[in-house]
């Protein structure tokens, strides 16, 4: 359903990668735990399966489609098969209940009359058949993250990606959102969510992929979300400290073989491949032009463009590290001009 193929995702070139050699695959029907820490490259997983970023290296595939071979104009059709949930709801607020489900069947021109069936459906599902006419902030944060599945699900995608979806709820009502992704599950469309939720993790026992600074640590079936792999940051076996990871890289083969269960690093994996596949450090990057230029560092810097209102998390932050390394290139260069000039 979903396949990462030695995919890496670096934002601007100089700066670690967001995503680096991820090779994974999602099945369909499972549902699945994407765990870590902040800026474990999560959410960009996701956006690259929304087709919403490109890879720098690697191919993703998605319902058995290569998404680098799929036209731009072709990407709203792809998207109707992936419902997306995210942390902040993002509901329409001048619309009610009623009227922001119907707007995700309306944009793809979706008949009257189904659309009439399709929502009150919908708004049953969630437990909100009462609740229609009613606008978002009329609503508690349960009952508008229940709008927000209704709206991302009401088309049937094979497909649903829930970014924290009860990152900002009370713990009984994020069981209760738990519930209602795991009756979508057994409906047969694949389910991935990233989350924090301890409770929800343990409670729930379904595989489990951990990230730490861009690379998949751990790959468990029926996990929990603690583990005792030394690689593992959200255990608190390794600091959540970027320097640190620096000095201790993930794929170092001593520190994975501590732990008996730990999967065998990518690194690793394709190591006797690269001895034969040329010099270490080959150039591989792929030159991109259009709006993805500006994403692989060869367009406008960051202040030059827009900032997305749906940036997520890791993004800001690969975004103020790139700042602050150019900023310092920047000084250093200025004060080597300044010493040429006085000589």
């Amino acid at each position: 359903m979903i396949r990462f193929d030695d995919v890496t995702k670096t934002y601007m070139r100089g700066q670690h990668p967001a995503v680096e050699n991820l090779d994974i695959e999602f099945t369909r029907g499972e549902f699945v735990f994407l765990v870590g820490a902040s800026g474990s490259g999560k959410s960009t997983l996701m956006r690259m399966v929304l087709k919403e970023v490109a890879p720098t290296r690697g191919t993703v595939y998605v319902a058995g489609k290569d998404l680098s071979r799929i036209p731009s104009w072709k990407v709203p059709a792809l998207r109707r098969d992936i419902g997306m949930v995210f942390q902040d709801f993002r509901l329409l607020p001048s619309k009610t209940a009623y009227q922001n489900i119907e707007f995700a069947l309306a944009v793809i021109g979706t008949p009257r009359k189904v659309v009439r069936r399709l929502v009150p459906e919908m708004l049953e599902m969630v437990g909100l058949e009462d609740k229609g006419k009613r606008l978002p902030h009329e609503l508690s944060g349960g009952e508008q993250q229940r709008v927000a599945i209704a709206r991302a699900y009401v088309n049937r995608p094979s497909i649903l990606l829930a970014d924290e979806p009860t990152g900002n709820l009370d713990p009984a009502t994020a069981e209760g959102i738990l519930d209602l992704l795991a009756e979508i599950n057994e409906r047969g469309t694949t389910v991935v969510m990233a989350t924090h939720d301890r409770a929800a993790v343990d409670r729930m026992r379904r595989r489990v992929v951990e990230m730490v600074g861009g690379k998949v640590v751990r790959d468990e079936e029926r996990g929990g979300y603690e583990t005792p792999a030394p690689v593992s940051v959200i255990s608190g076996n390794l600091p959540d400290d970027s320097t640190h990871r620096e000095e201790h890289p993930l794929d170092d083969e001593e520190l994975v073989a501590d732990w008996d269960g730990a999967p065998e690093s990518p690194a690793a994996e394709r190591e006797s491949s690269e001895e034969h596949a040329g010099p270490a450090g080959a150039d591989r990057s792929v030159e991109v032009d259009g709006p993805d230029a500006a994403e692989a560092g060869t367009g406008p810097s960051a202040e030059d463009r827009p900032v997305a209102q749906d940036v997520l998390e890791e993004d800001l932050i690969d975004e103020r590290e790139a700042r602050r390394v150019r900023e310092s290139e920047d000084f250093t260069g200025d004060f080597d001009q300044d010493q040429e000039e006085l000589r």
